[in-house]
């Protein structure tokens, strides 16, 4: 008699296979989309005896034509394609291989926009040579750190341009509902949102019975309160971010970015100034040679030290496909306390309440091990398994085993 459990894993492979097999061949045909594009661009490039540029002006309404799109469309999807084929020729074959998509192809040609021709190629070689990371937020992040390594006075130039645009802003939306946005620098702004979450997580926790708002409900209000001065939100809080910056940076001996929580990579000159305001509190953390956390230097054991400790092996939710930032997730027991799982750092982990609540559902459907400190396998019902692995702080990613960590130019 066939297990039902074993029908229903074999039939959700054969599924996921198709997914899989489908998404490559997507990929493979933006490939040559893209080349398409760059040879029609090619072609139609501004000529001798053309002073008005008619060639270059008209062309992408042609191709507006042909996909029935608008010519600023057009315009860029020619401008994108000429791009990455010029300048990340590697990428492009990747993505025709299926080993990248497409929405990490727009990553990389954003990330170069700021880069000369030869620190985009070294910056290309970086990112493909480690391939496509866990998710695209991660990919995303990796790609604004290589940027930091390879060009860091670029960065810190940037940084400082970037942080005049600051403001704030409002977008009327239907139904008496307006959108109010800022743009900050972002420690400021992960530490807003930090006390933000911190005072409405106290009202969610002491609220009557008879409040049924959402905890994004209580923000939104909170931040009402604290912008129009309510008293009950005006006395000051505590509220730490935490901004970690290698030693020869914070001493002025090199231009390693630094990584603030929640946000990802900083400029070393950025993580500098913010290590060295008045009031910082700084805490030593410990590593291997090869970058992963050994011991968060705090205190002795208490809870506390120990969810700092795994929140910074761990920088995210431990799920292969969650991209929340352990600041904001519940430490969790690999083997449950309930099952005699110790309460160690080698047994416990940041996850987010979503997963925390999924791998706890009855039946125990995705199974989780942690083989080694910081070392997550996630098993999926259907059978699959995925890694996720500790922060490495040398290269401000994962910490992947057997991995060349140099970078050059």
């Amino acid at each position: 008699m066939v297990d039902p459990m074993d029908l229903f894993a074999a039939q959700l492979n054969a599924r996921l296979a198709a997914v899989g097999d489908t998404a490559r061949q997507v990929a493979a045909s933006q490939a040559r989309m893209l080349r398409a594009l760059a040879e029609a661009a090619a072609l139609q490039a501004p000529r001798e005896g053309d002073p008005a540029g008619i060639f270059s002006d008209y062309a992408p309404e042609e191709v507006a034509t042909i996909l029935a799109v608008s010519g600023n469309s057009a315009r860029n999807q020619m401008h994108f394609a000429e791009t990455v084929a010029r300048r990340l020729p590697h990428a492009l074959d990747a993505l025709e291989a299926g080993e990248i998509d497409l929405p990490r192809l727009h990553t990389l040609e954003h990330a170069i926009s700021p880069l000369d021709d030869d620190t985009a190629a070294a910056f290309e070689a970086w990112m493909l040579q480690r391939g496509r990371r866990k998710h695209r937020a991660a990919y995303a992040a990796a790609a604004r750190r290589a940027v930091l390594r390879l060009d860091p006075a670029g960065a810190e130039r940037r940084a400082e341009e970037r942080k005049k645009e600051r403001g704030v802003w409002i977008e009327p939306e239907d139904d008496a509902v307006s959108t109010l946005a800022a743009r900050l620098p972002s420690d400021q702004a992960e530490a807003c949102y930090r006390r933000i979450c911190t005072l409405a997580e106290g009202i969610a926790r002491d609220r009557a019975d008879d409040d049924s708002r959402t905890l994004d409900q209580i923000r939104a209000d909170v931040l009402v309160d604290i912008v129009m001065g309510r008293t009950e939100h005006a006395a000051p809080i505590g509220c730490e971010i935490q901004v970690v910056v290698p030693v020869t940076t914070l001493l002025g001996l090199g231009q390693e970015p630094g990584e603030l929580a929640g946000y990802g990579p900083l400029p070393a000159a950025v993580a500098r100034e913010i290590a060295m305001r008045p009031g910082s509190t700084w805490r030593r953390l410990l590593t291997d040679p090869q970058g992963a956390l050994l011991e968060v230097a705090d205190r002795r054991l208490p809870s506390p030290a120990q969810v700092r400790h795994v929140r910074a092996r761990n920088r995210q939710c431990t799920h292969p496909t969650c991209t929340r930032p352990a600041v904001r997730t519940e430490t969790d027991h690999t083997v449950p306390y309930a099952d005699g799982g110790p309460t160690l750092t080698t047994n416990l982990g940041p996850c987010c309440k979503r997963h925390h609540r999924m791998r706890h559902q009855p039946g125990r459907l995705w199974k989780v091990r942690q083989p080694r400190p910081g070392v997550f396998e996630w098993t999926a019902p259907s059978g699959t398994t995925t890694i996720t692995y500790p922060h490495n702080y040398l290269t401000g990613e994962e910490q992947l085993p057997a991995t060349d960590w140099s970078m050059s130019q």
